[in-house]
């Protein structure tokens, strides 16, 4: 029988992760369309982060107030990937049932750092395979589904040179397996400590950022992907062959603007752009998954009542992967 209540980790205002409280929330009710997912885990990630802090790239503070308050949080349950067992379904829902193990993302509904979840069954949510436990696959979701969409959209062949800053973090090591495994050669920049980390997911070469300067760098590229934010385009265009193409992962809201002119006017072509979740972007990351094209990488694990470690953590940086919450059954 479904409680009335759960656990929740409630967003009570903008700042440190002291603001994230543990407290008590009605179980969400039903409609026709949705399911309830029992949640078993769920991924603590940089936009998590990034809204509880409002720390965002230049330009983009304004718009995340109006999406998520000023002064008083919107949203008061953070987290968008989950992994668990559907509960119910309402009337109209004819894909799942009760007992099925699924997992995926609520995107901007956020919501999922709790301990039920409901989802509309034509969102992004799919099976769980058997060959991945729901931490594992719930790791998945956030990197790998933006990795997918930013190698897909920059074009990158097999045989191709392609350069990923930040490459050790949830997007990044995406990218570099996801590369790796289409034959293309991967440069990663990270700092020296996560280099053999990297080498072992498909890492050609790897570049200190603390010794190298990469405005400086000599080699040509045909891909770039900046997932942090800290190689800009207007100072490390020299780094890209003639044809080359720059994902844009992370960047101010300035460089978002003029990516479309730029790929017009210019001579390489810049990728943006918000790369939402979808049932099909997830059904490509469990092929890739299960035929071991690419693996989970769970950095640590958390409970719901450590989810201010987890948050403490990502704000020092230097994550590798991903950062899981693991829910604890419930008693009977």
């Amino acid at each position: 029988m479904t409680p009335a209540t759960m656990k929740a980790a409630v967003l009570t205002g903008f700042g440190g992760p002291e603001v994230i409280q543990i407290a008590q929330r009605p179980v969400p009710v039903l409609k026709a369309n949705q399911m309830l997912i029992q949640n078993q885990a769920a991924s603590v990630n940089s936009g998590d982060a990034r809204i509880r802090s409002k720390t965002v790239p230049k330009g983009y503070k304004f718009i995340m107030s109006l999406v998520f308050g000023f002064n008083r949080p919107r949203t008061e349950i953070l987290g968008t990937v989950f992994a668990g067992k559907v509960t119910q379904v309402g009337a109209s829902v004819t894909k799942f049932n009760p007992g099925d193990l699924v997992f995926g993302s609520t995107e901007l509904k956020m919501a999922t750092h709790s301990e039920f979840v409901a989802i509309g069954e034509a969102a992004a949510i799919t099976h769980c395979p058997d060959e991945l436990t729901p931490a594992e696959a719930a790791s998945l979701v956030f990197g790998g589904t933006t990795a997918l969409y930013f190698i897909e959209k920059s074009d990158l062949k097999r045989g191709e040179r392609i350069l990923v800053n930040a490459a050790a973090g949830s997007v990044g090591i995406a990218v570099v397996q996801i590369a790796s495994q289409m034959g293309a050669h991967v440069t990663a920049i990270a700092s020296s400590a996560n280099h053999d980390f990297l080498r072992e997911n498909g890492a050609k070469s790897c570049i200190d950022y603390t010794v190298t300067n990469m405005e400086n760098l000599t080699d040509k590229f045909d891909v770039i992907v900046d997932c942090l934010g800290t190689i800009p385009y207007a100072k490390h265009h020299h780094l890209l062959n003639k044809q080359g193409r720059f994902a844009l992962v992370t960047g101010t809201l300035a460089e978002g603007l003029a990516a479309p002119f730029r790929s017009v006017f210019g001579m390489h072509k810049i990728v943006s752009g918000t790369s939402f979740a979808t049932r099909a972007s997830l059904e490509k990351i469990v092929k890739l998954a299960t035929s071991g094209a690419i693996k989970p990488i769970i950095d640590a694990t958390f409970t719901l009542d450590q989810i201010q470690d987890a948050h403490a953590r990502i704000d020092k940086g230097h994550k590798r992967g991903n950062f899981i919450v693991k829910f604890r059954p419930r008693p009977k």
